[in-house]
């Protein structure tokens, strides 16, 4: 298209109506100026937009679907939200018996985004519930391509597993002799080295995770500083640097002096730690659920948290909720989360939020350093994790606070009281700062839960104590302390939750009917749509 000024004028004029929700006008002006240049990607992508925002969602799935090729972090970011809203659609068809409606939009997705087993999956079930056995088998073609193992699409097409794990050789050989531009070298040998991680470690696979690092630390990398691939150097360059195989292989370190904390119990009673663990036995508590965050986000969560478990734990159990850096404000944070219940303890630290910024802590682009000590923040309850378990010694679900229960763990804790650790993995996902989802976590007063424990916490403070870190240091700590408990034990007791019913690793954008135990609420989760939802915590709460 000629971007002429008046041209440049009406495209400017149409971003800015779609900004301000007036996507009618936007659209009419988008198509006013597709007559003249119908390929023009901008202008498409603007479409896109403007049908969304109208409602129009499967319309401008389809769109998407024909920039997808094109790339780009505007086409991505959008996608990222028409994705949802179709979701959205596709989990209220589907709560309202509406399936063949429900399909339109799974299809639509697959569609867009052929490349996400959930995707496919969803367009699988829907076929296959609405009984068109042709397009059915096509889906669990297409899923059987992302993951060989798909138990319903196997049962499906009456075939057998066969499990066909990536010739870890060739992998890595085609990492190390890519001839590609430097910056895609080095995520080639990233995602080498993350396949091999996600894996129990061999002789083989630590030569080979060896050669990948030293690899990648040598390897330079010309890009032009304060742009994007500079971003993304950054983030795979971190991502390899937090891989330290000596410490993995190493003795267990022991920790140093515990963190000076302060108890207080919701009720106002003050405690320290042996008045926490006499308070613990007091209330028989079988288990503790545990999480930490900063002041702003114990404000947001907390109580829907605590609320959560208070009402759906079927065993007796204490809540902790730890604000970090909340030493000494602790009657305001309580009052303000407003829940009377000797169940509720709240705990704090001297954390300095200002001190902890000298260290970056940065995400993949567009993100790039975040303005707060995210890693920080993440990492605090797996530091704290181990004197909470040796204190209390009982079971301890540690998780995000932007976590609800929705059901009973009695029979959780029956299941895994022989393990040491029960993690939750993210099976198909081979980035190794991904596949351990750090928003759960259950560990048992074990050695093996003791000696994993100590792992992380010497791991996580060196790590938080570097000029750098990456916004994924709490699951790439995950991942090695898995590691490091399968070298030093001989047969150490892991367990997983299941990802179908206990823990969702898929994000919902606002509430919506769902199997799991525990419910991830995920950054930008609509808060509002659990108000009052009898599903969640009844009407009154």
């Amino acid at each position: 298209m000629s971007r002429g000024p008046k041209t440049a004028r009406l495209i400017s004029l149409a971003q800015a109506l779609n900004g301000e929700g007036r996507h009618g006008d936007a659209l009419a002006i988008v198509e006013y100026l597709l007559t003249v240049s119908p390929g023009d990607a901008e202008l498409r992508l603007e479409e896109a937009r403007a049908l969304g925002g109208q409602g129009d969602i499967l319309a401008a799935l389809e769109r998407l679907r024909g920039l997808r090729d094109i790339g780009g972090e505007a086409l991505l970011a959008e996608i990222r939200v028409q994705s949802l809203a179709a979701i959205e659609r596709f989990n209220a068809h589907l709560e309202a018996g509406e399936v063949e409606a429900a399909e339109t939009y799974a299809s639509a997705l697959a569609a867009l985004m052929p490349q996400n087993p959930a995707m496919v999956a969803a367009a699988f079930s829907c076929n296959l519930a609405l009984e068109r056995p042709e397009i059915a088998a096509a889906y669990a073609h297409a899923l059987l391509a992302l993951v060989p193992d798909h138990p319903q699409a196997l049962a499906y097409l009456g075939l057998e597993a066969t499990p066909a794990e990536p010739d870890l050789d060739q992998l890595v050989a085609a990492a190390l002799a890519s001839d590609q531009n430097p910056l895609l070298k080095l995520r080639d040998l990233h995602d080498a080295a993350s396949r091999i991680l996600c894996q129990p470690l061999t002789d083989k696979g630590l030569d080979h995770l060896r050669l990948l690092l030293a690899t990648a630390r040598d390897l330079e990398v010309p890009v032009d500083p304060g742009s994007e691939w500079e971003g993304w150097e950054r983030h795979y360059r971190l991502l390899m640097s937090a891989v330290d195989l000596d410490m993995v292989l190493g003795p267990t370190p022991q920790p140093g002096p515990e963190a000076d904390l302060e108890f207080r119990s919701a009720k106002g009673e003050v405690l320290d730690w042996a008045g926490l663990r006499a308070h613990a036995d007091r209330l028989g508590a079988r288990c503790v659920f545990f999480a930490a965050a900063d002041e702003a986000y114990v404000d947001l969560y907390a109580r829907w948290y605590a609320l959560s478990v208070l009402k759906y734990g079927d065993v007796p159990a204490l809540i902790v909720v730890h604000v970090i850096g909340g030493m000494g404000k602790l009657a305001e944070v309580a009052a303000r989360v407003g829940i009377d219940d000797d169940r509720l303890v709240f705990a704090a630290d001297t954390f300095d939020a200002a001190k902890a910024l000298a260290t970056g802590c940065f995400d993949a682009p567009p993100k790039g350093r975040a303005e707060k000590p995210i890693a920080h923040y993440q990492c605090v309850r797996f530091i704290r994790l181990g004197a909470l378990l040796a204190h209390l010694e009982r079971p301890v679900f540690v998780s995000d606070i932007d976590l609800i229960l929705q059901r009973g763990v009695a029979d959780l804790l029956d299941r895994t009281a022989g393990a040491d650790v029960v993690f939750n993995e993210n099976t198909e996902n081979w980035n190794a700062g991904s596949r351990l989802t750090a928003n759960l976590l259950q560990v048992n007063p074990t050695p093996g839960a003791r000696t994993l424990l100590a792992f992380l916490r010497v791991y996580l403070e060196r790590a938080l104590s570097g000029p750098a870190v990456t916004r994924w240091i709490d699951q790439v700590a995950l991942i090695l302390a898995r590691h490091h408990l399968m070298t030093r034990l001989e047969a150490p007791a892991i367990d997983y939750f299941d990802t179908s019913s206990d823990i969702n690793n898929v994000m919902y954008p606002s509430y919506q009917a769902h199997p799991f135990r525990f419910l991830s609420l995920f950054h930008g989760f609509d808060t509002s749509s659990l108000e009052g939802d009898p599903r969640v915590l009844g009407a009154e709460t």
